[in-house]
């Protein structure tokens, strides 16, 4: 597929911004009279509690009713998938590794929050999202683009926050239990509530899946195992607060998460049947932290929180080899959320300590502090909007990093808005690239200790309709990025020898530009939401295309009401990506088109009956590979898929 240059961008966001102007307008109405569902409280863009049409930055907000449409036995990778600017790849089936990258960057440069704790993996630097359990979350939000500014180290593509439950109101109850292809199954239980100064939330679940084989056949013919990967997730939440007196407020969350799951051994060379056997995958999450929020003044808000997550990763080979990498962040985070004169001001501190224990070959331990300084400020007034953060990092490995951001917003009219916004993002070495441990003599793999952070700066500009029944835009971003760490190859020679050395080094530049258009309201009766994006993620070192980044890709979902019952359909379309460009082992994986149905009908009060089928023609298709020249091949994904269940819900 042929690059996508500025010029074509420029043509089509035109063209549709000319199509939004053209939407009705109440020339009466201001900012601040827009509200509704369509105008969510977000709360990670900025840090402090904004209202959506209020923000400069590309968000979106995921409710608990569009959680729920996709089932509980779903993956958080599967609603991601159908979000603007996202594009997901799976090694296998269900538990496996899932990565999501954000605007074409690395899937390791996007920040996970869990009510505001991180979840990266400190030596992949990835998230655990195969393991995320749906069931307890309630809540997404979204944000597209460099956030180091406001979050630090990582998030050079974005932030991807989740909330749990909390209860509210008269005690309810909350059961569902349902069925499905692969012999899945899937159960929750929880009830949430609250007695006058007291709310709470606990919530349980349990998904297992049989699951199928992780590998296909690729174009080099070999043969792989055929017995199938199974997974199995039991998980919990608990939400509980206690307000002390007015505006003083204290609390403890928690997500506990505990899954295992069977995935292909290849460990032998054998040219036709790798596979001879399977190994397991336990993996456990932990994210437990206790806060204090307290009106210190009238314009004075104080939130001191204090936690620690943990992903923890254990394997067990079929020749009884063993492996874990173990990931500890404990965190402390004090925010002073100040009103002003010009606007909502935030001033924080934090500390974040990382730890790795980690058996691969040999046993590793690692471990670092970070401390953050960060001042905001952000703000409306009449027809304008601004926001303004910078942060300096200090990383007892790397030294300071200073990151920053500034962004305004002008209101045409009440429900049109352009946007503007400059930004810059770094992301820290992982402990895997810093010391991954020698192997090998004349053929060397090793990490590098003398890494540099990468470095990136984004800019983009929006424009933005929404008036509480429609809503689209476009927004158009150039991100660069500098110092981007990449494994690469070396040769030299001692005596007589040529010694091969593997290790990551500082050596690449990317520019990734795209386009966003997305569009959400009423058509013909029918809830819509539409989101379509162009990219051209470059390596400008090679000229050629990023790896796993298709020019372009989108999604479409339609839903109509009628009394009791909801319908609903999707369409995931994705065009052709590469799995290595420019190298040997590059495969091409041709794009695809995938249509889902949901709906639900209510049978009793509380009580309804949901159904989920996905990929339904059943669409044989891969977007991962296995490069590796000897076990390589491309993984399988599922194919026609159907969940039903029971569902009591006093919500």
């Amino acid at each position: 597929m042929s690059c996508i240059h500025p010029s074509g961008f420029a043509r089509t966001a035109l063209a549709l911004s000319a199509a939004i102007a053209s939407l009705p307008v109440t020339a009466q109405e201001t900012p601040e009279q827009i509200a509704g569902p369509a105008d969510p409280i977000v709360v990670t863009a900025t840090r402090i509690p904004t209202r959506y049409n209020q923000l400069i930055s590309d968000v979106s907000v995921v409710d608990q009713e569009q959680i729920r449409d996709y089932g509980p036995q779903a993956p958080i990778s599967d609603i991601l998938a159908n979000e603007p600017s996202i594009t997901i790849r799976s090694t296998g089936g269900m538990g496996t590794t899932t990565s999501v990258k954000l605007r074409g960057t690395e899937s390791n440069q996007t920040i996970l929050l869990v009510d505001g704790l991180r979840l990266n993996s400190a030596t992949t630097g990835d998230a655990p999202w195969a393991y995320l359990p749906m069931q307890q979350i309630g809540r997404m939000e979204i944000v597209r683009g460099p956030t180091s500014s406001s979050y630090g180290s990582d998030a050079i593509g974005g932030v991807i926050q989740l909330f749990t439950r909390k209860g509210q109101g008269p005690t309810k109850f909350y059961a569902d239990s349902g069925y499905g292809t692969y012999n899945t199954t899937s159960e929750t239980l929880g009830v949430e509530g609250s007695e006058g100064d007291f709310s709470y939330s606990v919530y349980g679940g349990n998904t297992h899946s049989v699951g199928f084989p992780t590998y296909i056949s690729d174009a080099r013919g070999y043969r792989f195992t055929q017995a199938p990967a199974s997974y199995t997730n039991t998980n919990a939440s608990g939400s509980f607060s206690y307000n002390i007196a007015s505006g003083q407020e204290v609390g403890i969350k928690m997500l506990y998460g505990s899954g295992q799951n069977a995935f292909s051994n290849n460990t032998t060379s054998a040219p036709t049947n790798f596979g001879l056997g399977q190994a397991t995958s336990i993996k456990n999450l932990n994210v437990l932290s206790a806060y204090s929020k307290n009106r210190i003044a009238d314009d004075w808000t104080s939130l001191f929180r204090i936690g620690s997550s943990q992903d923890n990763t254990t394997s067990w080979y079929s020749n009884n080899a063993k492996s874990y990498f173990n990931t500890t962040q404990k965190q402390i985070q004090w925010q002073n959320d100040i009103k002003t004169s010009v606007g909502n001001g935030i001033l924080a501190y934090e500390f974040l300590n990382q730890t790795a224990n980690v058996l691969s070959g040999t046993h590793q331990n690692y471990s670092r502090n970070i401390g953050s300084f960060q001042g905001g400020l952000n703000g409306a007034e009449g027809n304008h909007l601004w926001q303004a953060n910078i942060r300096n990092d200090s990383n007892s490995q790397f030294g300071e990093s200073v990151t920053g951001s500034v962004g305004y917003g002008y209101y045409f009219v009440a429900p049109l808005r352009a946007t503007a916004s400059w930004g810059t993002g770094f992301q820290a070495p992982t402990f895997n690239q810093l010391y991954t441990p020698t192997t090998g003599t004349t053929s060397v793999t090793k990490g590098n200790p003398n890494l540099t952070p990468t470095k990136s700066q984004n800019t983009e500009v929006g424009l933005r309709y929404d008036d509480g029944v429609h809503s689209g835009g476009v927004i158009y971003y150039y991100n660069n990025i500098d110092d981007q760490i990449a494994w690469a190859t070396t040769t030299s020679r001692v005596g007589s020898t040529n010694i091969s050395t593997t290790q990551p080094l500082n050596i690449s530049r990317a520019v990734i530009q795209g386009m966003s258009l997305t569009y959400g309201g009423q058509v013909l009766g029918l809830n819509v939401n539409a989101s379509m994006d162009y990219q051209d993620p470059q390596n400008m070192n090679t000229s050629n295309a990023l790896a796993y980044s298709p020019y372009v890709f989108g999604s479409l979902t339609t839903e109509k009401k009628m009394g009791k019952w909801k319908l609903g359909a999707q369409m995931q379309s994705q065009g052709q990506q590469q799995s290595n460009p420019g190298q040997s082992s590059n495969t091409t994986m041709g794009g695809y088109t995938l249509f889902n149905l949901y709906g639900d009908v209510k049978l009793y009060k509380e009580v309804s009956a949901f159904m989920r089928i996905n990929n339904l023609f059943d669409k044989q298709y891969y977007n991962s590979v296995n490069n590796s020249t000897n076990t390589g091949g491309p993984y399988r994904t599922a194919g026609n898929y159907v969940f039903v269940g029971l569902r009591f819900d006093q919500r």
